[in-house]
């Protein structure tokens, strides 16, 4: 009966997961206000973010696993931010900083 109960809980959290995680766009909208927090709310951040993103410098990937999505934003080799999404929340992280 307590397995029963553990696997079925574990299921609704599986569930729960899969229908609440964010898309693409939202983890767009997440990382630009993210990088707009830590340049200090400074539009020339944002501004060379751009520049750097036309000039073919900064890339960026969107992972799709089941309960929960992955958004990285690389510049040449190195990540610069990096957020998963599950729930409709975000968890971001700068690998580089320190």
């Amino acid at each position: 009966m307590r397995m029963l109960l553990i696997l079925l809980l574990a299921g609704a959290l599986g569930v729960g997961g899969f229908l609440t995680k964010p898309d693409e766009a939202a983890h767009k909208r997440n990382v630009d206000a993210k990088l707009m927090e830590l340049n200090g709310g400074d539009p020339i951040g944002a501004v060379l973010d751009a520049v750097g993103k036309l000039a073919g410098t900064q890339t960026s990937s969107f992972e799709d696993l089941v309960v929960a999505t992955k958004y990285t934003v690389r510049s040449g080799d190195s990540v610069v931010i990096e957020c998963l999404g599950l729930y409709g929340q975000f968890l971001c992280s700068q690998p580089g900083a320190k």
